[in-house]
């Protein structure tokens, strides 16, 4: 078998390519994604296999790249080098921020400007990139005198002649003043009522009492005060009173009992403690108490 049907045969990992080609992994991985007509390769997933002929592949891809990113950076070059001559031989351009600097113009009022008027103000660009000649400057000084800073002046009210003055007294004079309304409060403080009272004869006799509105809006007439104290007079002050207890006539026995129990607790307690007759009478009047409290009747007041 000769040399080259053995090269043929023999197939390499990604890995082993990039090492001959001399690339990175990352590099080899990138080539094989972004050029995978032009890989020649057998099997695919984790299987896929590449013969020696790709190494050359892969090394013609690396010289492309590179040449490539010179070209890019001589274009580069170049423009830089083509702008600092712009900037060396032309006037520089300025921002709309240096402008307004320069103008003491605010910032929004400049950018109105752009909007309405950008065809007369020279610049470059556009966007963010959008730069302004020096030119530009008396263009937005201009711009600034023939439009009138700040907000429009409100309208002076017009002036009132004597004339009309003095028929708005005349009117004034002619028509009766009308009563004033009053409050619920107001109400209960002229006649002495309480708020929950008042209440009460609105929902009972709300027919009798003039007032104007509804709910919380709801008025009342002058009038009103003398309908309230009609109704306050009309009606029972107070809560009803309690039921008398009988009073029963206390009978000469239980007096008897109670000023004897009453003659036992002035005497001293160290002679009612020292003899058997103190205990004794002490006894007695405890007794004399009791029999007091069960002689007591019994009271049952039935209230319909």
């Amino acid at each position: 078998m000769s040399a080259a049907a053995a090269g043929r045969k023999k197939l390499l990992t990604l890995g082993e390519v990039a090492s001959r080609a001399g690339v990175s992994m990352a590099t080899a991985l990138r080539y094989k994604k972004l050029y995978q007509d032009r890989i020649s390769s057998e099997g695919t997933g984790r299987r896929q296999r590449y013969p020696v002929a790709a190494v050359r592949e892969f090394k013609a891809l690396k010289s492309e790249r590179s040449t490539k990113r010179r070209g890019k950076k001589k274009a580069a070059t170049k423009a830089a080098g083509t702008q600092a001559k712009a900037a060396a031989g032309g006037p520089s351009l300025l921002t709309l921020s240096s402008i307004s600097q320069q103008t003491k113009i605010s910032y929004p009022t400049l950018q109105r400007y752009v909007r309405l008027f950008g065809d007369r103000i020279p610049h470059e660009g556009e966007g963010r990139k959008r730069r302004y000649h020096p030119d530009s400057v008396a263009v937005f000084r201009e711009l600034r005198a023939e439009s009138k800073p700040g907000r429009k002046p409100k309208a002076a009210p017009a002036a009132k002649s004597p004339a009309r003055k003095k028929r708005k007294a005349r009117a004034a004079k002619a028509q009766p003043a009308a009563p004033k309304l009053l409050t619920l409060t107001a109400v209960g403080k002229q006649t002495g009522i309480s708020g929950p009272t008042l209440q009460r004869y609105l929902k009972l006799y709300g027919d009798r009492i003039p007032h104007e509105g509804e709910g919380r809006k709801r008025r009342y007439h002058p009038e009103a005060v003398a309908v309230f104290n009609e109704i306050r007079s009309q009606s029972r002050r107070g809560r009803k009173p309690k039921a008398k207890v009988a009073k029963v006539t206390k009978a000469p026995v239980r007096r008897k009992r109670k000023a004897k129990a009453a003659k036992v607790r002035r005497q001293p307690a160290a002679a009612a403690a020292g003899s058997v007759e103190a205990r004794l009478a002490a006894l007695e009047a405890q007794v004399g108490l009791v029999l007091q409290k069960l002689d007591q009747p019994i009271t049952i007041t039935l209230n319909r």
